[in-house]
């Protein structure tokens, strides 16, 4: 094949990778928690997964050195990679725990049977974002002669972009978050050689704002009030509307699917 064939496929496989992660809320992945899942919602997350892994195979087939120049391996030094690895992981375990503190005043943990999917979407949206921006993406604007430290707030803050039009609702507070995971594991890159500290410290840090953030998203998003023209408190039994923030995780709202379960009027 041709170079500048094999360049531009690449480049195209790289451009529909960037895309799908644009469109992770519509399979109900690339965020925090793991929303209202049943099975035909896990197979569209698992659609995303595999189509994801599908491309990204695709680009590190295409590229001719993508160990070197993308620093596509987990690290030269495994060691190095581990312990800065976990120094990431703590300290992102960490802040996820203060955020929620700031955010809602205490921590609800969510129903013990969401943990596997939170598992397993901390772990595969973290492998993507990592192989996509702080591989490929940082690998890209390093080639052009960037400077480190341009270069790896380039791709975070593309990452934060890419965060905020799939995620739909989170505000300020998630393109903060995916800043700070850009940044940190972009250097981390930088300094191993491989995405192996960054994805593990992505990993433990996305399951961790599950753990303290994660709440079941719902259709719409103001308080719980009752519906128009109904006696509310007054004693009318009839259906109240659900809106987002009125229900912590894993308390009497939670059915352990991620979703809520019957309402109940103050």
């Amino acid at each position: 094949m041709p170079d500048f064939i094999q360049y531009f496929l690449f480049i195209g496989f790289t451009g529909l990778m960037f895309l799908l992660r644009l469109d992770a809320r519509r399979f109900g992945a690339g965020e925090w928690d793991t929303e209202d899942g049943d099975l035909s919602a896990w197979l569209a997350r698992l659609t995303w997964y595999a189509a994801g892994l599908a491309l990204g195979l695709m680009v590190f087939a295409l590229h001719p050195a993508p160990a070197s120049d993308l620093n596509l391996a987990l690290a030269p030094d495994r060691g190095e990679a581990l312990f800065l690895g976990l120094i990431y992981a703590a300290g992102g375990t960490v802040a996820a725990f203060a955020l929620a503190v700031l955010a809602h005043g205490h921590v609800v943990f969510p129903h013990p049977a969401r943990y596997p999917g939170g598992v397993v979407h901390a772990v595969g949206t973290a492998f993507y974002d990592e192989f996509l921006f702080r591989g490929v993406v940082l690998g890209l604007l390093l080639s052009l002669g960037l400077p480190d430290w341009m270069a790896v707030a380039a791709a975070a803050f593309l990452y934060a972009g890419a965060v905020g039009a799939s995620t739909g609702g989170r505000g300020v507070l998630a393109l903060l978050v995916a800043l700070a995971i850009g940044i940190a594991g972009g250097f981390l890159v930088l300094m191993t050689g491989g995405i192996g500290a960054a994805l593990m410290g992505h990993a433990v840090t996305r399951f961790a704002l599950f753990m303290t953030m994660g709440y079941p998203r719902v259709a719409d998003s103001a308080l719980l009030l009752p519906p128009s023209g109904s006696a509310g408190a007054t004693g009318d039994s009839r259906a109240w509307l659900i809106r987002p923030g009125s229900f912590p995780r894993g308390g009497d709202g939670d059915d352990g699917r991620g979703g809520v379960g019957p309402v109940r009027p103050a």
